[in-house]
Parts: structure tokens; sequence; C-alpha cells
């Protein structure tokens, strides 16, 4: 892979610590939760008062109830909705690089706001705001590493969303081990806004502008100098492929136009993006709507976030001395498959990990279920790590790159909106519904329902997802 350049791994790294922030704060909650609401007390190495927040009159906890907690937990997928809804337009107004900054303020304020609360009003508001960064960031890095990949390495850079959303995952829970007491929770919500920060300043300073993003605005000579930093290479191979991005014959006209005009500093003729409101109108993004729709509905509803959101109070039943520990484990092990299955990606296939992914899925929740309605160790851990494991070669991380794929170059910064905005839809639903469910009389029966859509998934995956491996454009994926 001679396009695989040092600038563009570094620039494709950066651009995904947005969404290795998104799964710092989905997870942020896990292990401190109990403490946070006051239902459990954990003492520190010092008194509480002789913190730095305990002499700056900070609340040790915030009293919450179950149904408070678990709307603390949801109200970060409605923020996450509402910033998936609207991003995909504004990324294609501003651009792809400043609509990355942007959701880094937008976290840096929200993760403040959690860190500093005293009260459950302010939790919940700051939970919102970092959901709305966590939305703008789950569209805007896969469509700007789907746009930059070269056309053999989408699957495995295209995956490294997914990897940065574990390892936000996994931070968290490494640095729970250390700060999930009554001194340092704080200090767990805070390090989101350092995170922000850090973000922000590597973005600024290292990232250029998406190069379709400046074909479809007008600039591809811009584009082709920008495509041909990040890839490198013959200058005509790069060539091809901007003109590649629009109808034929059209990008070479933009092209010499452009050049010829770059004097006076005159923008070529813009073609036009796709608005969001026209992609679900139009008829003619129907394929793109079914795939991007349902496979990121029905990725939620298998139940990951159930384990994400829920693990630590889920094992503490059943290993109440080891339950953050294992969860931590079980973090590593999600962010360390998902980097080697990433290799796979574009040697079997999407389609193959995805069905191999969700049967094995089904399997695991049949032996979680089982696991916690009859107390059983050993069934527990096994079908907790098979699930992970089987969630993150295949069901983890293909969808949110498959959308960009079957996709026409103009409109996929609104199908990644739409469907990271249903994504969110499907995370509420199990974030807000796991808790009450499982503490009624279904309890552990809850895994069995994800049992069944699990299910239903192989079958849409077997009858309404093409095969993208190998497929250089939007004709060849549909084959028109």
């Amino acid at each position: 892979m001679s396009s695989f350049t040092g600038h563009l791994v570094a620039t494709v790294a950066i651009m995904c610590l947005g969404s290795l922030q998104f799964g710092y704060h989905m997870s942020e909650l896990n292990s401190p939760e109990s403490i946070i609401s006051c239902s459990v007390s954990k003492p520190g190495s010092v008194p509480f008062e002789d913190t730095w927040f305990g002499e700056h009159q900070f609340a040790r906890c915030i009293p919450m109830s179950t149904e408070q907690v678990g709307l603390i937990t949801s109200i970060f997928s409605i923020g996450g909705l509402i910033g998936s809804l609207y991003v995909g337009t504004v990324a294609d107004k501003i651009g792809r690089k400043k609509t990355s900054m942007l959701h880094c303020v937008i976290y840096f304020f929200g993760s403040s706001l959690n860190g500093l609360s005293q009260n459950y009003g302010t939790l919940l508001v700051g939970r919102f705001v970092a959901g709305l960064g966590a939305g703008a960031a789950l569209v805007v890095t896969p469509v700007f590493i789907n746009e930059v990949s070269p056309p053999d390495a989408k699957g495995f850079l295209g995956s490294m969303n997914q990897v940065s959303v574990n390892v936000g995952i996994l931070l968290t829970q490494v640095l729970a081990l250390r700060w999930c007491n009554n001194n340092d929770w704080r200090w767990l919500l805070l390090t989101g806004s350092i995170l922000a920060v850090v973000t922000l300043v590597l973005i600024f300073v290292y990232v250029d502008e998406s190069p379709m993003w400046l074909v479809n605005k007008g600039y591809p000579h811009e584009a082709l100098r920008g495509l041909h930093r990040l890839r490198g290479g013959e200058y005509h191979s790069v060539r091809s492929e901007v003109s590649s991005w629009s109808q034929p014959g059209e990008a070479d006209q933009l092209l010499d136009e452009e050049m010829g005009r770059e004097t006076a500093n005159s923008p070529a003729p813009k073609p036009t993006a796709v608005s969001l409101d026209v992609y679900l109108k139009s008829p003619e993004f129907n394929p793109s709507k079914i795939v991007a729709t349902g496979i990121l509905i029905l990725q939620q509803f298998c139940g990951i976030n159930s384990i994400i959101f829920y693990g630590v109070s889920v094992l503490i039943s059943i290993f109440p001395s080891h339950s953050i520990i294992i969860n931590c484990m079980i973090s590593v092990t999600n962010a360390v498959v998902t980097f080697v299955a990433a290799g796979f990606v574009d040697r079997l296939g999407r389609k193959p990990l995805l069905l191999t992914s969700v049967a094995f899925m089904g399997i695991a929740t049949v032996l979680m279920g089982f696991g916690i309605l009859t107390t059983n160790p050993l069934a527990s851990i096994i079908g907790t790590f098979t699930y992970i494991t089987f969630f993150a070669i295949g069901l983890g991380p293909i969808p949110f790159l498959l959308v960009g794929e079957v996709t026409q170059p103009r409109a996929k910064a609104s199908a990644q909106s739409w469907g990271t905005t249903m994504n969110w839809v499907a995370t509420f639903i199990v974030g807000f519904l796991f808790p009450i469910l499982k503490s009624s009389w279904i309890g552990g029966g809850v895994y069995f329902i994800f049992t069944g859509m699990c299910i239903l998934t192989f079958g849409f995956i077997k009858t309404q997802i093409p095969e993208t491996k190998g497929k250089l454009s939007y004709e060849e994926v549909w084959n028109k």
C-alpha cells in the first residue's frame, strides 16, 4: 500500500480522538454510578473534606433514584441523536475539519459541567451536552475517514473508528480502577475536558480538510494537492480518484478551470451536496437509507450497550468483589479484538464478518441470560466474553464504515447523519429500558430479547446488505 503514508495514519488517528471521546463518555458512569448517586460510599485515601473538592464545598455525591440514574445515562443518547441529526448539514457547509473542532468545544463544556456538577439538573445538562458532541463526532469521523482512505484500505482504516470508541471505553475503565471512590470520581468526568482540548489543538495544527469535501465545494485543485499529501505516490493516480468523485468529465473540467482561475482566487462552479431533507425524500437514495437505518438500529438492539452502560451493575450480582476488574477486562478484549479484526475486513469482506458476528452473539446472549437467571458464573463469563469478541469482529466496526460505502459521494454526510441518528434512538431505548426490564420479573431473561434481535439482524444482513469489499464506486456496489 504505497498510499498508506505516515501523514495519512496520523491524520486518521487524530480524527479518531473524537470517537475515543464518545466511548469515554458512553462508559464514564459505568463504574462510579453507585458512588455518584450516593447508593454506595467508598472512602478514598484521605477524608473527603481534606480533598480539593471537599475544601471547595463540592458535594461528595449527588442523590439519585434508579430512574434518575437511568435518565442520566440515557440523556447522553438524546444529545447524541440531536447532534447527529444536524451535523451532516453543518459538515457539508463548513467542512469536516471545522465541524470536528466544533465537537471538541462541545465535548469540553459537557465534560466540565459533568465534573463540576453539584446537583442532578447540572449533571443531566452536562451529559446532554456531551452527547451533542458525541453525536457530531460519530457522524463526521467515519465520513472523513471514508473520504481520505485508499480503496484497498477503507475497511481497515474505517474500523479504526470503532477501535477508538473501544479505547475510550477502556480508558474509562482503567482510570476507574484508581478514581472510583468518593474523593476522585469527579476527576474521571473532568478528564473528558482534557481530551477535548488536546484533540482540538491537534486537529487545528495537523489535519487538512477532506479532499472530497473540497471537490464538492468546487475546489478540486486544492483537493488534488491535499489528497496527494495524504497518499503520496503517483500524481496521476490521485487525479484519477478525484475525477471519479464527480460525474464523468466534470471533475477534469473543474480541475482545468480551477487551475486557470487560481491566480484570480475565484472558486470553480460548486457541485451541490445532498441535504438531509433531500436524502430522506428522494427515492434515489432508498438503497442507502435501508442499509443505514437497518444496520445501525439493529446494532444497538442486539444489546451491546447493556454491557457498556451497565456492565458493572450486571456483573456485581455474580462477582461482587471483582466486577470492576472484569469490566475492565471486557473493555480490553473489545479493543484488542476490534483492532486485530480490522486487518481482515478488506480480506474477508464486510458481509461474512457481519453474519459470523451476529450468529455467535445470538448464542452468547442465551448463555448470558441463563448465567444471570441461575447465578452461574461460568455461563456468565463465557457468554459475556464470547459476545464482546464477536461484536468486535463485525457488528461493532463495520456498520459505520458500511454507510459511506453504500452511498453516493455527494450524500455521504447526510447518510451518515441519518444512520447515526437512528443508532442513537436505538441506544436511548436500550439504555433506558434495560435497567427497568432487568429489575422487573424478566430479570436476566432480558438477554433472550437480544437473542431474538440477533436472529432478526442475521436475516437483514443476509437479504438487504450488499458486499462492498473491493468495490470502488456506488455503481459497483449496487451493480448499476
